[in-house]
């Protein structure tokens, strides 16, 4: 894509973000690689003045991992309020989370799984998933990924301790709305969150690094499930620890 198209794309989107949601983004501005949905990410930030707070990663099709920034805006401590009024549509997803307590700079060679673990601390966080596009369901997975993979938010709760020897994949997770029960923790379906944690720290360090405070989450445990205005959510970890978001209409 042309540094035009990228500038196209993301106006698009910021646009969306301010407005109503688009169909897709403009014909000469869809993304081919995703290295092109990257750059439009970039543009999108800059455009908006946001800086990165965190990142979602999962396993692309293309093989080895895909990775998508939050906005360190939109990346709150729990317990959260969240107006309903700032998202298109509200739904959640529940992960296991890590948070960065010191900075990870940029530099020529990724930093190992040892490097990483040591810099970060396990928390149970709860994304929140929403889309610039009308239907994000129908649109190209490039596309989604330009849009940072669907993300609205994402909440994490405090520190989990001693969980060494906790199966990190299929954590015992208990979701409520409004006290009442609301989704099924089926497990992590691809790959383990220390894997793609520390893909997602080597992502980030190819695009300038992760300063502390950062918080990376790594896959759904629940699927998507939607909610909406006036839900309160509270996801319990058992020995990891609980974290909670409200949407107040």
């Amino acid at each position: 894509m042309t540094p035009e198209e990228i500038d196209r794309a993301a106006s698009a989107l910021v646009g969306a973000r301010k407005g109503s949601p688009i169909a897709s983004l403009p014909a000469d501005a869809i993304p081919r690689s995703e290295g092109e949905a990257y750059e439009i990410q970039d543009a999108v930030i800059a455009k908006l003045g946001e800086k990165i707070g965190g990142w979602k990663v999962g396993l692309s099709p293309l093989g080895g991992h895909f990775a998508a920034p939050i906005f360190a805006s939109m990346v709150v401590p729990s317990p959260a309020r969240l107006p309903a009024k700032n998202f298109k549509l509200i739904a959640i997803e529940c992960e296991i989370g890590f948070r960065f307590n010191h900075a990870l700079p940029a530099r020529p060679r990724a930093y190992t799984r040892e490097e990483v673990l040591a810099a970060a601390s396990l928390h149970p966080t709860i994304e929140v998933v929403d889309s610039r596009y009308q239907d994000f369901r129908s649109v190209d997975r490039l596309l989604a990924l330009a849009d940072n993979q669907n993300n609205g938010a994402l909440v994490y709760g405090p520190a989990a301790a001693n969980w060494d020897g906790i199966d990190l994949a299929h954590p015992p997770i208990t979701v409520t709305a409004d006290g009442k029960p609301f989704a099924d923790c089926t497990g992590l379906s691809a790959g383990t969150p220390i894997e793609l944690l520390v893909a997602a720290a080597a992502h980030a360090n190819r695009r300038g690094g992760v300063a502390a405070g950062t918080v990376i989450t790594t896959g759904t445990h629940t699927g998507l499930v939607f909610t909406g205005p006036g839900a309160e959510i509270v996801a319990d970890f058992g020995r990891l620890g609980r974290v909670e978001v409200s949407f107040p209409g």
